[in-house]
């Protein structure tokens, strides 16, 4: 593959590259609109003649009227040398290309659109001019005048110009001109498995010297391009890779010792790389933050303009990823509520003109009731993500736990405590100005502010319990991913419990790597089974959940034959279930945790479900033949399995003494803490004065205590927007029919559990049955549903 690129959707470039020789230098015909004479001699002379000075700002507002009165194909061929020099850059986000271009073209007075075939091409570039990128005269100079030198070489010297390489060289680096990154970009975008994407002279000429390489380099080769290249012929042999880049961790410090990996920066930015180079950035992270910032803008314009549903539109805007669900529906009521107040404070931090965004944040702030979102960490996450409809590339999401992380892995000074949203938000600012510039150090060039927090995001790891950064950086030869560990008091404060119950559930699971979370309903087994497995496992991608019923067998669990059509013809094929599919998963990537939730796993005959999986789940070390594979199989370390059960349903078959032997369990019950002070502790912080709710609930599991496994669980009215009038209705159509079916035949008893009776007497400080002050000001609402 030699210097080519394989990742970043290069192909894409490459292809564009491949196109503009075919038709702009070995004929003159266009990019942009095939058949028609763009890229001739003419056009380029007349282009040339009009050329305003190279240096000074504005270039395209002092070419557009030096070209007054030119022909239609001189504006276009302006665009598509803008085009040629933007494929390679990669520090420009593709709109911005696009609309340079298509300024450009929108001269000409002609309807002209950049194919959608060539626009794929701008999405990433290939490298950045660093400092110099500002020079677009300079850049552009020197694409014309290779096409202005190309068209006055006959047939046979152009053909020897794209079959030799150092031929190609000589011709480039002998432009007039004084700045050799264009010439190096186009000697890589012609020739890209001879020369690389390197635009530096000076980092070449480091690469090309370093003792480290001397070895690789035949007796005289004195061009730096030539060493490099036989630098890589070598390297690549050695390793046995076919593409190798001269910034990875573990060739970078042989031609530029000063970097040495050794400082927190170096190692994060190591990490940095690993994710960024698997190209998948944009599609993952980029794309859907700039498609809300967009439509945040539109719902700016109609708050700024008062159009009549400006409402409506912020609602729907709102981006779901980045303000949690609780904090959402609240924001939203407040609207719906109190229009009036809403606006201003969207007025505020929405406003015109160039205002500094803490005044922006603190005037938002001081219109924002603190019952509608309190604690400065979830007001600037919320705030974060109402930046974005100024420009989400200037001012993208924040999340404090998130990027406290990068603080302390990069040992970044933390905010100080008591700091408002306005100094959290700009601290976070300062941090990825800072990573920026340290990756650039490093030859990592990132576009802007939203590429270095996507990376934050995806490169975050958690803390320990003492508060310190887990050592998750891996060294240079060792492509084995860190252990993810988690800040379990963080977590326990978004779920309303405490970090010794969610250690204790830990635990059990590094002794036994089966857990099963049992309890009434309503408990919230199944959502702390997802956030817990979540976080411990670093991504929700490495969590697996399915839900046992009567009629579920090992067919659908494990592996079993489908009907199938081939070729027409009707047979069955063998396929893995879900616990088949996500062990071969923990299997082929043994540096990650990887967790199987079971919900309801009771419900489901579980000696048929499991067969063979009883010796696995207790010999992990183990190998058997499945029923249907011949395949040996095992269970891998790396999995855990934790099932919920509801011991309030007298239908469901008691768990065998088979399957005890080889869980844990973890009672959730509304009599026991945590959970009996969770929704107490909920309705503190999200819906102050309906603490009374939790004295109701209390006085009818009393009532109910003859069967403990009858009990009411919390998570009935950890609801949104929770009011009387919302309370009355679930008692009335989702608890008291539950209470019913736990009474039946007793008939006379549920005048005990009438929601007025039961509320007499209710205090609102909590006093029958608090639990103390309610941590968690800053906390993520997480919901509380099971």
């Amino acid at each position: 593959m030699g210097s080519r690129r394989t990742d970043y959707q290069a192909g894409n470039i490459y292809a564009a590259a491949d196109l503009w020789v075919e038709r702009a230098l070995k004929s003159d015909d266009s990019l942009f609109t095939p058949g028609k004479a763009v890229w001739t001699p003419k056009n380029i002379a007349e282009l040339r003649q009009r050329w305003p000075d190279m240096i000074g700002g504005g270039f395209m507002n002092r070419l557009r009227p030096r070209l007054d009165g030119s022909r239609a194909e001189v504006y276009q061929l302006v665009g598509e040398a803008l085009y040629v020099h933007y494929l390679f850059v990669f520090d420009i986000q593709r709109k911005t290309k696009e609309d340079r271009i298509n300024e450009a073209l929108g001269w000409c007075g002609e309807k002209i659109e950049i194919p959608n075939d060539l626009a794929t091409g701008l999405e990433r570039g290939l490298a950045s001019f660093g400092g110099g990128r500002a020079w677009i005269a300079v850049y552009l100079d020197i694409i014309i005048e290779l096409a202005d030198q190309w068209k006055q070489q006959d047939a046979e010297e152009e053909e020897r110009l794209l079959n030799d390489p150092w031929v190609f060289k000589d011709f480039v680096m002998g432009l007039p001109g004084y700045y050799n990154a264009q010439r190096h970009a186009l000697l890589h975008l012609v020739h890209p498995n001879t020369f690389e994407t390197i635009v530096s002279d000076d980092r070449k000429a480091q690469i090309s010297e370093a003792q480290a390489f001397v070895h690789y380099v035949s007796d005289g080769a004195t061009d730096v391009d030539l060493r490099i290249y036989q630098i890589r012929q070598g390297l690549e042999k050695e390793k046995d890779k076919d593409f190798y880049d001269f910034y990875d961790e573990g060739i970078l410090h042989m031609w530029d010792p000063s970097i040495r990996f050794s400082t927190p920066w170096d190692k994060y930015i190591s990490r940095a790389r690993k994710y960024y180079d698997t190209g998948v950035m944009q599609t993952e992270e980029i794309d859907y933050k700039v498609e809300y910032g967009e439509r945040l803008s539109e719902a700016r314009e109609a708050v700024l303009n008062g159009t009549d549903d400006w409402g409506n539109q912020v609602k729907s805007r709102i981006p779901v990823n980045f303000v949690h669900l609780v904090q959402m529906s609240r924001f939203r009521n407040w609207i719906d509520s109190s229009p009036d107040d809403a606006r201003k404070a969207l007025q505020a931090i929405w406003a015109r003109g160039e205002l500094p965004i803490s005044e922006r944040i603190r005037a938002f702030s001081r219109l924002l009731p603190g019952v509608v979102i309190s604690g400065a960490g979830t007001r600037a996450n919320a705030i974060s993500a109402l930046l974005m409809g100024l420009d989400c590339h200037i001012y993208p999401p924040f999340r404090i736990r998130l990027f406290s992380d990068a603080y302390q892995l990069t040992g970044y000074d933390q905010p100080k405590q008591g700091a408002d949203e306005a100094v959290l938000y700009e601290h976070a600012l300062g941090f990825l100005d800072r990573f920026l510039e340290e990756a650039a150090k490093r030859g990592l060039e990132l576009r802007d502010r939203l590429d270095a927090q996507s990376i934050v995001w995806r490169l975050y790891q958690g803390t320990d319990n003492t508060g310190e950064p887990v050592a998750t950086i891996t060294d240079a030869e060792d492509d084995k991913p860190a252990p993810h560990v988690i800040d379990l008091n963080a977590l326990a404060d978004e779920l309303y419990l405490t970090a010794d119950f969610l250690e204790d559930i830990r635990a059990l699971l590094e002794e036994k790597p089966q857990v099963i979370f049992q309890g009434p309903p309503g408990t919230g087994k199944t959502y702390v089974a997802q956030e817990l497995a979540e976080h411990l496992s670093g991504s929700s991608e490495h969590v697996a959940l399915v839900q046992f019923h009567p009629s579920y067998a090992y067919e659908d669990f494990v592996e079993g034959y489908r009907p199938t059509l081939e070729n027409g013809q009707p047979g069955f094929e063998l396929r893995p279930g879900p616990l088949k599919r996500i062990a071969e998963r923990a299997s082929d990537d043994p540096g990650r945790d990887y967790y199987l939730i079971i919900d309801e796993i009771n419900r489901g005959n579980i000696a048929k479900v499991f067969g063979e999986l009883y010796f696995l789940l207790e010999y992990r070390d183990r190998r058997i033949s499945l029923q249907y594979s011949d395949k040996l199989f095992s269970l891998p370390e790396n999995l855990y399995i934790i099932g919920t059960m509801n011991t309030a349903d007298r239908s469901i078959a008691l768990v065998d003494l088979a399957l005890r032997r080889r869980f844990n369990f973890v009672e959730f019950h509304p009599d026991d803490e945590p959970i009996k002070g969770l929704l107490r502790r909920y309705l503190r912080d999200k819906a102050p004065g309906m603490e009374w709710v939790a004295d109701v609930v209390e006085r009818a599991n009393e009532k109910l205590k003859d069967d403990r496994h009858a009990a009411i669980g919390p998570s009935y009215f950890m609801k949104d927007g929770l009011d009387d009038a919302a309370v009355e209705r679930i008692w009335k159509h989702s608890v008291l029919p539950y209470v019913e079916e736990l009474l039946f035949g007793q008939d006379d008893r549920l005048g005990e559990f009438d929601l007025a009776k039961l509320r007499q007497g209710s205090t609102q400080d909590g006093a029958d049955g608090g639990d103390g002050d309610v941590s968690g000001g800053d906390a993520e609402d997480t919901g509380g549903s099971e």
